[in-house]
């Protein structure tokens, strides 16, 4: 218990220093108004390093993983069918989220000026926009955070290639992989300065827009965690009875308590993916697909990650003036929204790479960047826990579209019987 106790207190130290030093920067901000702005310069150098070092962390992180995999025939029917099921959830996810913002609202506390890559963004057709956010026309455009989507849609087709290429292309991944751990690492030691990074920065924004700032905060919280409860007890049931009727609803929440308490506790995906085997192992689901849709799922099915970004993707647009409108407008944020939880999720500090893509993919300011950072922080263990347990229910889904609607009363594995009722 003891050693419980320690390990969920390491999980959420990181987030509790990170809170309080932007709470000190907030303080900082109220009591010194305008002359806060001193301490800009400190934010915006932190931001911009961290800015820099996006682009290659993403080429790398997710080009090494892909040009790493072998055998992609052998799952090839399995792997598709999780991703399907992935996107088609974490889309549910956004069209969910959509709803609470248009019945409860987002706070409109503080309004910030756009540039005029906002305005241009919101007034362009829904296919321009998309051909615009998804490639570019020229190489050296892909190589930047204006056009992360771009640069995610080169990574995977270079990833791909590399994996292609066998023996030849063996060296490469490897290099890929070296890389990958040398901009993780980089990333990782800016990252442990963070803290005073944001401080400078929110001392410099709430200087300028007073406590104001803190009630957009506030007013996040009491709508995305109610929202990740409600998705979490009823969409999840749904995706369970879709999976195996009552019996699959039954048992999914009877075995699911472990896994989910570690999430919220660890912040981890990664860390309840034992856990989550074992859970799919009490349902009866085959180690063949739980050995493939639980680790992918850690990865990139982020449902969680999808309600928080399409609440930021919202906020945004308020806070700038330009609200989503047309059907277009919902259609373009959505998109956005899924290939980012499905793709940058992947990337060490996906947060903010996720947020630098909404800001690269809307126009927005690129000084919005720490006010979501800092919303994500807050959202994390919600996310994590629709993230990490459903995972679980996607592999009852998938077990379902391959063994067929009675998959749990064939025993496909032999700890089904025992530990199922």
């Amino acid at each position: 218990m003891t050693e419980n106790k320690q390990s969920a207190f390491a999980a959420y130290r990181y987030p509790i220093i990170l809170i309080a030093f932007v709470l000190i920067g907030a303080v900082l901000g109220i009591v010194l108004g305008d002359k806060a702005s001193f301490l800009f310069p400190i934010g915006q150098i932190w931001l911009n390093l961290l800015f820099v070092l996006l682009v290659p962390l993403i080429f790398f992180s997710i080009s090494s993983s892909i040009s790493s995999i072998a055998n992609t025939r052998k799952v090839g029917k399995l792997l598709g069918l999780t991703i399907l099921i992935f996107i088609v959830t974490a889309a549910i996810a956004g069209i969910f989220m959509f709803i609470v913002t248009g019945i409860f609202g987002v706070d409109t506390s503080v309004q910030m000026s756009a540039e005029e890559a906002a305005i241009d963004a919101a007034e362009s057709s829904v296919g321009q926009q998309i051909v615009d956010t998804f490639t570019v026309n020229d190489f050296p455009l892909v190589i930047s955070r204006s056009h992360i989507l771009a640069l995610i849609v080169f990574t995977v087709f270079f990833g791909i290639t590399v994996s292609q290429l066998g023996e030849k292309g063996k060296a490469i991944a490897e290099w890929l992989s070296n890389m990958s751990a040398i901009f993780y690492k980089m990333v990782d030691l800016l990252m442990k300065v963070a803290p005073l990074g944001l401080m400078a920065y929110f001392a410099n924004l709430t200087g300028t827009y007073g406590a104001d700032l803190l009630k957009s905060y506030g007013k996040g919280l009491l709508i995305y965690y109610p929202a990740t409860i409600v998705y979490f007890f009823v969409f999840l049931a749904l995706y369970a009875f879709v999976a195996g009727g009552s019996w699959g609803v039954k048992n999914f929440f009877k075995v699911i308590f472990v896994p989910a308490v570690t999430a919220l506790g660890t912040r981890s995906s990664a860390a309840t993916i034992p856990l989550q085997l074992e859970a799919c192992d009490k349902l009866g689901v085959p180690r063949e697909v739980s050995s493939v849709v639980v680790p992918v799922g850690a990865t990139c099915h982020m449902d969680g990650a999808c309600i928080a970004t399409i609440y930021e993707i919202v906020f945004c647009c308020v806070m700038f003036g330009h609200p989503l409108h047309s059907i277009g407008d919902f259609f373009f944020a959505l998109v956005v929204a899924v290939a980012g939880s499905v793709a940058v999720s992947s990337v060490p500090g996906g947060g903010a790479a996720m947020e630098t893509m909404i800001i690269s993919s809307f126009g927005f300011p690129t000084n919005v960047l720490p006010v979501l950072i800092m919303m994500t922080q807050l959202f994390d263990a919600g996310c994590t826990l629709v993230n990490s347990c459903g995972d679980t229910v996607a592999s009852m889904l998938v077990t379902r579209f391959l063994y067929g609607k009675d998959w749990f009363r064939k025993h496909l594995t032999g700890e089904h019987e025992q530990n199922v009722a």
